[in-house]
């Protein structure tokens, strides 16, 4: 019995799709986050029963003006809005106030797997409005995103300092990265409240560190977990530190669009532990996209 001809085209066909079909996925491997020109914000949202609702936005903006050399642009917003137990006059219950717009000016270097940066920055204190909306959107702010980051926020003070750290690719689909920085918070008014740990005259020292394992796939979703903590100390208070863990989803395009949606979750005091009442579990979303 002859062979079906449409038989003998689909063998063909097989034999010569199998070398297509057997060979590997090319391994695209994401760009290091610090070494990439992308733009978005990152969001927080803090709800506490009697405190209110609490959004903490950060516009932001980072490109490569030479090789190497990156610049990122950061602008703080703070929304609040109080609760029911909270500030009771209906006319003065929602606030809004600016953090202070930071310049990051650092290098990064890739070699092979290990990715590295370093670098300064310096923050415009608009802290110093004297106003108590204002201050208390941004304090809400700090808090919201679990007093990380604290030199956005800072008042009555000129936030100044360095910082680095590395990502190291240990598989296709494995990264971890690891940073940390130290800020001066420059007194710049007598008797100013200058966040959230002090609320001294003197030169207060900020140091903090992230440390941010990640899972990624060829289609572009991911997720990990940051540990990140901040030390004050040259504060006066008995509690001089903050620890919060951040687990996240993430998507990149790898090539216009990037995503990540998680939770902050304060672990220990002041505003911790999260889900007790008035302690700060923050919904965490950025969103943006490459512009290299």
């Amino acid at each position: 019995m002859s062979t079906p001809r449409w038989l003998l085209a689909l063998a063909l066909a097989a034999s010569a799709a199998a070398p297509v079909l057997a060979a590997p996925a090319e391994a695209l491997a994401w760009d290091p986050v610090v070494h990439r020109s992308d733009a978005g914000a990152d969001l927080y949202l803090w709800s506490a029963r009697r405190l209110g609702t609490s959004v903490a936005a950060v516009p932001f903006v980072q490109f490569e003006p030479t090789p190497d050399l990156f610049i990122n642009l950061k602008f703080p917003l703070a929304l609040s809005l109080d609760g029911p137990g909270d500030f009771e006059d209906p006319r003065d219950q929602s606030r809004a106030g600016l953090g202070n717009p930071t310049f990051t000016l650092y290098y990064s270097d890739i070699s092979g797997k290990l990715t590295w940066y370093a670098g300064g920055r310096a923050g415009l204190p608009l802290g110093m409005v004297d106003d108590f909306d204002w201050r208390l959107a941004t304090a809400y702010g700090a808090a919201a995103m679990g007093y990380y980051d604290l030199h956005l926020w800072a008042s009555d003070a000129l936030p100044i300092g360095g910082l680095g750290g590395i990502e190291y690719r240990f598989a296709r689909f494995f990264v971890l990265r690891a940073g940390g920085d130290l800020t001066f918070f420059v007194p710049m008014r007598d008797g100013g409240a200058r966040g959230a740990f002090d609320d001294s005259d003197d030169l207060d020292v900020v140091i903090q560190g992230k440390v941010e394992p990640e899972f990624q796939s060829r289609a572009g979703f991911g997720g990990g977990v940051a540990l990140q903590t901040v030390w004050v100390p040259s504060s006066d208070y008995s509690d001089r530190g903050q620890v919060s863990l951040q687990p996240y989803f993430v998507y990149d395009s790898q090539k216009t669009f990037f995503m990540r949606a998680g939770l902050l979750l304060a672990l220990d005091e002041p505003l911790g532990p999260a889900f007790d009442r008035g302690r700060v579990t923050s919904l965490y979303l950025q969103f943006g996209g490459h512009i290299d």
